[in-house]
């Protein structure tokens, strides 16, 4: 935990406001009195870095952002604009402020570091790839994918020059550029960098040793992201065989590919189609049972292990509309988490409470691409807020979905949206006494965004 530095900070807090750049050209010129006393000289750089890194890691961004401005008037004290010690600096305050979603101030940010890391080495320097990464970060952020995609590339690059074409380093970046490809639905481009991730991944490893099996279970993740189901299913199957070949029949680590191999059968290759007796829903019921038998005969499974393999189960029978099924499975788990005083508060929280299985995602706007991701107020556009009510059955299915309120008011197409959104919600249902019962009175809450003259009637926009 960070220790309480509120006073130790609270000197700096008037710099929260002030551009970095505007801080930059003050310590650049002659010091004065006055600047001098901004910074605390008792303060090591190193100590600052380590408050820093503290406040990231607890997720304080805010605070994060001014400790990071402290370190940058520190080191261009010390060291000069032109330093490795500054561009770390000015890469931190970066991440900070793309913490606290101020992704213009980033992105200025990212750009500085990497000008002076150029002006102090060259444009092919291995430091360039950390602020490279972040600004390719803050440019997707603003959907930009475009600048982000060529600012990855970028870095790719880089790395090759520096550490080779098969280094691992280079397995994030190329993951943040398969996800550019996905966001505009280029999937064959998202296949070969996946392809390109195993391969390196995969280099120079037994393919049958367990030392495989991280690189497999990446493989299987992009294959269900691009919905080949059944390439998916051959993945986990062949980390079962390997695991039982290396750990065998009875191993605790067959417990979570099991899983995942029997809820992949909840989804449909459209290739499968064409088959003759394409994969059943209920293929996947055998995989489950082993991964519980598993559970139940291993001496080493702690009680935790066994009640999430069997609410895994139970889930899948939700996921499949058998909810009688799930009904059984969860009043077992109910019995079983009751048993001891110390399991209670699992209880409470996996089976007193709804539990979301199936996430929904309506538009962020009134017009446009519906899956455009917006994380800030996107320029020109303004906010408006939907909350609905609803109740959650018993098969953890939504009902009575209601309008609680929406600000401004209108929007009626994008009301009928998001309701119909929030029919494809699926739930745990919630138990009393083991048994699932009606939660009502949810609430749902969707902000989106729309242009002025959206709001006006018909005959208004037919006046303009």
């Amino acid at each position: 935990m960070i220790p309480n530095r509120k006073s130790q900070f609270g000197q700096s807090k008037a710099l929260l406001n002030i551009p970095v750049l505007l801080i930059l050209l003050i310590l650049n010129t002659e010091s004065t009195g006055q600047t001098q006393n901004i910074t605390n000289e008792n303060f090591d750089i190193d100590y600052m870095h380590s408050l820093y890194l503290d406040a990231i890691a607890e997720s304080m961004y805010e605070e994060a952002d001014v400790i990071a401005k402290q370190i940058i008037e520190l080191s261009i004290k010390n060291n000069g604009l032109d330093s490795h010690v500054t561009a770390k600096a000015l890469t931190s305050l970066a991440i900070a402020q793309h913490g606290i979603e101020d992704y213009e101030s980033a992105i200025l940010n990212y750009t500085t570091a990497i000008e002076v890391i150029e002006r102090i080495e060259d444009r092919l320097n291995k430091n360039l790839i950390s602020p490279l990464r972040g600004l390719g970060a803050a440019h997707l952020a603003l959907d930009r994918p475009d600048l982000a995609r060529e600012t990855f590339d970028r870095a790719i690059h880089i790395s090759h020059v520096n550490d080779g074409p098969h280094n691992l380093e280079q397995i994030e970046i190329l993951q943040s550029l398969a996800n550019i490809y996905m966001s505009v639905s280029q999937r064959k481009d998202v296949a070969d960098i996946h392809r390109r991730i195993y391969y390196l991944q995969a280099r120079n490893i037994d393919p049958e040793s367990m030392d495989i099996i991280p690189a497999l279970k990446t493989k299987a993740s992009w294959e269900h992201q691009l919905k080949r189901y059944d390439n998916e299913r051959r993945t986990w199957k062949k980390i079962i065989n390997i695991t039982q070949k290396q750990k065998g029949n009875d191993s605790l680590e067959l417990i979570d590919p099991l899983l995942e191999l029997g809820k992949s059968y909840l989804y449909l290759d459209f290739r499968s189609l064409a088959y003759e007796d394409p994969p059943s829903v209920r293929a996947g019921d055998i995989f489950y049972r082993k991964a519980i038998r598993i559970a139940e005969r291993n001496p080493e499974a702690t009680w935790m292990v066994i009640s999430n393999t069997k609410l895994a189960y139970g889930d899948y029978f939700i996921m499949s509309d058998r909810a009688s099924r799930a009904r059984r499975i969860y009043r077992d788990v109910w019995n079983y988490l009751s048993e001891d005083e110390s399991r209670l508060e699992n209880r409470a929280e996996n089976l007193e409470r709804t539990v979301v299985l199936y996430d929904i995602s309506p538009p962020n706007m009134l017009r446009g691409d519906p899956n455009v991701a917006i994380n800030n107020n996107p320029e020109g556009y303004k906010k408006a807020t939907a909350v609905f009510e609803y109740t959650v059955s018993t098969r953890g299915l939504v009902k009575n979905i209601t309008l609680n309120e929406i600000n401004p008011p209108g929007f009626e197409d994008m009301q009928k949206t998001i309701a119909r959104e929030l029919t494809n919600f699926v739930y745990r249902p919630r138990l009393e006494n083991g048994n699932p019962v009606d939660t009502e009175h949810l609430l749902y809450s969707h902000d989106f965004y729309y242009l002025e003259d959206d709001l006006l009637l018909p005959e208004d926009k037919n006046v303009q």
